[in-house]
């Protein structure tokens, strides 16, 4: 070698099979990925649009109470009374039509509440969460405390008060039915609440607040997205998610 010549100096970048690696060049360490509570630092949905969403669902619950109480007042069975001239007693020494009323209208609410909260839960799965839980249990619990026994009862009994005004003395009617007790009232609200948490409970989405959380299996696409918008770029051949 000419002792005039420099002395090549080695590349700056490793050459040969350091170029191939699948990460770049060896020894070169490739991003880790955000872990997976990062996906908890998303933007959440607007507060409004929870709120209104909430109040919403509650109102309309609320106003199913009316056809709730017509139906109950359509199964349940009428209570024999006769008049005895001072008062207006029943007709039976053990009337089973008391416990029949409340039975129905357990069974009705149980059905009532499993039935909203299944609705809401498909109907509204972009609002997912503790407020959406809040607006039905609200609404199930006016709907089955307030409106179900008020239009219930009331379906017959503009004519039973004027029967025990005019009736004579050992004259018969069938009352209209009334709910005696306070439980049958509180079951509604209480079935929709145990659904909506066994749902929520039982749901394969990673976060129920998220917007664009969609049912389905494996992570939530659109969430990812907004958690690592460059890891496409990062990763070109990364598989996408299903």
């Amino acid at each position: 070698m000419n002792p005039s010549q420099e002395p090549v100096q080695p590349p700056d970048e490793p050459v040969g099979y350091g170029l191939a690696h699948p990460f770049g060049a060896e020894g070169d360490a490739p991003d880790a990925p955000a872990p997976w509570w990062s996906l908890s630092r998303t933007p959440r949905r607007p507060w409004r649009r929870t709120a209104l969403v909430a109040t919403l669902a509650a109102a309309a619950v609320f106003v199913l109470g009316a056809p709730f109480g017509l139906l109950w007042a359509w199964l349940a069975p009428a209570v024999p009374v006769v008049q005895t001239g001072t008062d207006i007693v029943i007709n039976d020494s053990s009337p089973e039509e008391y416990i029949a009323a409340d039975g129905w209208y357990t069974l009705l609410g149980l059905g009532f509440g499993l039935l909203v909260a299944i609705v809401a839960w498909l109907v509204l799965r972009r609002d997912r969460g503790p407020f959406l839980l809040l607006g039905v249990v609200v609404g199930t619990l006016g709907a089955g405390y307030l409106v179900g026994p008020w239009i219930g009862e009331m379906i017959g009994r503009g004519d039973y008060q004027q029967w025990g005004r005019t009736a004579a003395k050992g004259a018969t009617y069938l009352a209209p039915p009334e709910v005696h007790s306070t439980g049958p009232l509180l079951v509604p609200a209480f079935a929709a609440a145990i659904v909506l948490t066994l749902l929520a409970g039982w749901s394969n989405d990673p976060d129920l607040d998220q917007p664009g959380a969609k049912p389905g299996y494996g992570p939530n696409t659109a969430a990812e997205q907004d958690a690592w918008p460059d890891l496409e770029e990062a990763e070109p051949g990364r598989p996408s998610v299903s």
